[in-house]
């Protein structure tokens, strides 16, 4: 349960960012409200916090509000105050901010109202979010593992120099050239690919140039040789061989 907390914490970060609240103009302050960790979507956070802010440049003095009561008061740029929910009452809080310059003008911030939730309805809403995203991410690098093979990629049909936008591989194993598909997942290292060649599947980055042209002549000597096969074998392929082979053998 604690892993599966972790990823929907990790790809709400990569994807949720916390909203700056703004108003324009030289003479008001800009307060910004950044996650530290937590929860964070429509208006709604839970966890720990950091209010923050910027206004004009003799500003010497900021004082936070939570519904119109002391909250914090900041005498330093840029006026950071870290603050926790679960030391709030749950439901919906209203922040503001006054600024002092150092003439003795005050300024003001623009209100920004946000709800406290506790931590059991923010990891529901974040696995609500969250999980929809995950199944997208399986479907997506399902069908891109799939495709390639669905499109039947056979040596026979396989031309040398011709890679595509994503570039040509090397095959461990064989040690033959061949495309990387556009569709096919990017796992960060590599994609996700199957040499058409002998059937092997394997995470393979793009290949240089030179490394390509060193595997097209070991393809062409060993097609000048007549070994390579019209199709490529997997594990099927290779026990259908051997099966047909016993024919000529008497047990």
């Amino acid at each position: 349960m604690g892993k599966a907390k972790l990823l929907i914490f990790v790809l709400l970060a990569s994807v949720f960012t916390i909203p700056a609240f703004a108003q324009d103009g030289d003479d008001l302050l800009r307060v910004r409200l950044r996650r530290d960790f937590g929860y964070s979507a429509g208006g709604q956070i839970q966890g720990r916090f950091t209010i923050s802010t910027d206004g004009p440049q003799d500003l010497e003095r900021v004082l936070y509000l939570l519904d119109g009561d002391f909250f914090a008061e900041v005498s330093e740029s840029p006026f950071r105050f870290t603050f926790s929910t679960s030391d709030y009452a749950l439901g919906a809080h209203t922040f503001s901010a006054v600024g002092t310059t150092a003439s003795g003008a005050e300024v003001f911030a623009e209100e920004i109202i946000l709800e406290f939730v506790s931590a059991e309805e923010s990891w529901q809403q974040a696995a609500d979010i969250a999980v929809p995203l995950i199944v997208g991410v399986v479907v997506l690098v399902g069908l891109g593992a799939l495709l390639p093979a669905l499109m039947g990629r056979r040596s026979g049909s396989f031309k040398l120099g011709n890679y595509g936008l994503a570039g040509g591989a090397v095959c461990k194993r064989c040690g033959f050239p061949y495309p990387r598909h556009f569709l096919s997942p990017n796992l960060l290292v590599g994609k996700l690919e199957r040499c058409p060649h002998c059937g092997k599947w394997a995470i393979v980055p793009r290949a240089s140039h030179a490394a390509l042209e060193e595997a097209e002549t070991r393809f062409r000597a060993d097609a000048e040789m007549g070994l390579l096969e019209q199709e490529p074998e997997g594990g099927e392929a290779q026990e259908r061989r051997k099966l047909d082979e016993t024919r000529f053998f008497d047990s």
